[in-house]
């Protein structure tokens, strides 16, 4: 700092130095008044010194209030009768009261004050400000009313509907004072007045369930069995659903619902959280498209019409040679056999109608057959007792169970029960045996196709650790061939 600067400040500060000590040693020297003066500033001093600890007496007894309804009546009597926390703004409004009652007190018992005049003044003005404030203070006590009637609270998925109004939908994030604050579906937070809250009729869709069952339909021809389509649309349903499932809410289930010239109208019922209903609906729809395109199926048409692709033959409890034999070409490593081999494979798988909740294999077992998911949807669970065991993977149509287990001779990896009531194909080493028969090749393009997906460690797929591609699918071709007894024949020949 420049020494100007310096003495500048120090000659502002030396004169009213100099002045009071002039002042207080002339008053010094002039004995009586110089007394007079000390008594009465003592005097002073011990007035305020009065009305601080009076003040403070009375703020310190109006917090210790404070903290008894807030700690005692409200935390502890009110919230357990409500089950529920005391809302924030009952707690504000009550320590708000008891403060103005505080000062109120200081002004009466301290000041000496005439509490009746006032009163009345604040009467006159509260009139004046209530008139004035009206929208404000009818926000403020809808507020209040919404906290102690409690149709909506924090968290909760609500409806705002009003007779010539815009109807408001979200969940609601806060409540103020004056506003609610909602999240709408669309990510936008929008501020609604607390009176417009009161005005409106409210549909919560929070309460009683924390979720909201829907609704979607879809019509299949007459001629497809109830009990297959139903187990149809109810595995893609469960399987559409399973990253948003609620742990409370029912599964997905699917029914009847109408009879129309163009086929059987089927109702499928999901709950999702009430936010993702309209992601979770295009989910389930794509998924039943694609089990039924699986199965050889797909929606109705109308009769008066004939789309080419529609299935000649819908009936019957199982699929058809050829309709597992397009499943079979969708599926890996199935789908490196030659349209012939799959034909003859097709033909000599089992299939067998599993009900929900049968474990179809169980970790650690010996494998004697390897299976297809045709309908319905399964899930694979790893191992008990692992530390960290990850989610059960679900297995829908055109997913293979045990495939590697069987191929090379070992015990199945992983528990997979049915989750819905699933049509699966069996397929044993007999099975194998009579494709190689067929076509004796068709070990080597079966092994190498299953080493290179089981290599990848694909998810959801029957998982393992091997040393490589090359040596997997060796294993892999010299048990086939030892179990179906095609080395024996090549041997002969």
């Amino acid at each position: 700092m420049p020494v100007p600067t310096i003495i500048s400040r120090l000659n502002k500060l030396f004169l009213p130095l100099a002045g009071c000590l002039l002042l207080g040693g002339a008053l010094y020297l002039e004995g009586s008044a110089y007394q007079a003066a000390g008594a009465e500033a003592l005097e002073s001093g011990w007035r305020v010194l009065g009305y601080a600890l009076s003040i403070g007496l009375i703020l310190s007894l109006g917090m210790l209030l404070q903290r008894v309804v807030q700690y005692v009546l409200l935390d502890g009597l009110v919230a357990a009768a409500l089950g529920a926390p005391v809302p924030r703004l009952l707690s504000q409004l009550s320590g708000l009261l008891i403060f103005l009652l505080s000062f109120g007190a200081i002004a009466g018992f301290v000041f000496k004050q005439d509490l009746t005049v006032l009163w009345a003044a604040s009467g006159v003005a509260g009139v004046v400000l209530g008139m004035a404030l009206r929208e404000l203070l009818l926000d403020i006590f809808t507020g209040l009313a919404l906290n102690l009637d409690r149709p909506i609270k924090i968290g909760d998925h609500v409806v705002l509907h009003k007779a010539g109004d815009t109807v408001l939908e979200g969940r609601i994030a806060e409540i103020s004072w004056r506003s609610t604050r909602l999240n709408d579906d669309a990510g936008n937070l929008v501020i609604v007045p607390n009176s417009r809250i009161a005005a409106s009729t409210i549909t919560n869709h929070s309460l009683p369930n924390p979720w909201f069952e829907f609704m979607t339909t879809v019509t299949l021809d007459a001629s497809v069995p109830t009990e297959r389509a139903l187990r149809i649309l109810e595995a893609a349903a469960i399987e559409a659903i399973l990253p948003y499932a609620l742990p409370e809410a029912p599964p997905p289930y699917s029914r009847v619902r109408a009879i129309t010239p163009h086929g059987v109208e089927y109702a499928v019922f999901f709950s999702p959280p009430i936010d993702r209903r309209y992601r979770v609906r295009s989910l389930i729809l794509q998924h039943i498209l694609r089990h039924l395109d699986r199965a050889g199926l797909r929606p109705a048409w109308p009769k008066q019409e004939q789309a080419a692709g529609d299935p000649t033959s819908l009936a019957g409890r199982t699929m058809d040679a050829n309709s597992l034999s397009r499943l079979l070409a969708t599926t890996a490593p199935m789908s490196a056999l030659a349209e012939a081999d799959r034909r003859v494979l097709a033909a000599e798988i089992r299939q067998r109608r599993l009900p929900a909740g049968l474990t179809l294999v169980q970790a650690g077992e010996a494998a004697v057959a390897f299976y297809i998911v045709i309908e319905g949807l399964m899930t694979a669970e790893a191992p008990r007792g692992r530390a960290a065991a990850p989610p059960p993977v679900p297995l829908g149509p055109g997913r293979l169970v045990g495939m590697d287990a069987l191929l090379l001779g070992t015990t199945h990896g992983e528990t997979v029960r049915c989750r819905t009531e699933t049509l699966v194909g069996e397929i044993t080493m007999d099975t194998l045996g009579v494709l190689l028969a067929h076509n004796p090749d068709a070990a080597v393009t079966l092994s190498q196709a299953a080493a290179a997906l089981l290599a990848q460690d694909s998810p959801g797929e029957p998982r393992g650790t091997f040393a490589g591609e090359a040596d997997l699918a060796a294993d892999m071709l010299s048990n086939l061939r030892r179990s179906t007894g095609v080395g024996r024949l090549m041997a002969a020949d």
